[in-house]
């Protein structure tokens, strides 16, 4: 018998889901969700995984109507999971995980967001580091909030949870970009 907690990954784009563009130097969204759980197969020893595209956008074009789909979506999910991590792009990730908290009220069941500094098809990236900490934490924890998974360093030694309404993106391009402020 399978005794590992279920969790569906929401993906909405960003860094975590793109590759680089040669021809721009910058990056695109170019995965589908499963092509990055087939990229980091670490996630299934530890968690059973569902998961599923909303939409692939840039974290700064998401505005109020996102957050309202986004809750949907992850209100969908809960009754059949123990848990939920959103793929998000890290420039308005903050902006988006402290408007969930006050959508999503009351939770029992951990609403994780997860992003990455540095796109999915670099060695460098901190995409599978920080996506199997949001689900190590998911499936050792019955934490039931909307929280933040990113590195607390420049190395892969620990990521953090961060609360939803306190955490601010400090860097550009660091993986410890992500801190809590006020708490």
């Amino acid at each position: 018998m399978n005794s590992k907690k279920t969790i569906t990954i929401l993906h909405t784009g960003g860094t975590i889901a793109s590759k680089v563009d040669y021809k721009t130097g910058g990056v695109i969204a170019r995965y589908t969700p499963e092509e990055l759980l087939y990229k980091f197969p670490e996630i299934a020893h530890v968690v059973n995984v569902k998961s599923r595209l909303i939409r692939n956008m840039w974290s700064e074009d998401i505005n109020f109507k996102h957050y309202n789909l986004l809750a949907k979506e992850i209100l969908k999910e809960l009754h059949k999971v123990d848990g939920v991590i959103i793929t998000h792009g890290t420039d308005t990730l903050a902006y988006t995980s402290a408007a969930l908290s006050f959508i999503l009220e009351g939770l029992e069941k951990p609403v994780l967001l997860v992003g990455a500094q540095r796109s999915s098809d670099r060695g460098s990236s901190d995409a599978p580091f920080n996506l199997i900490c949001a689900a190590k934490f998911i499936a050792e924890t019955d934490f039931g909030e909307v929280g933040i998974c990113m590195h607390e360093s420049m190395s892969d030694d620990n990521c953090l949870i961060m609360p939803a309404c306190k955490t601010r993106k400090l860097h550009s391009s660091r993986r410890d970009a992500f801190k809590v402020v006020n708490g």
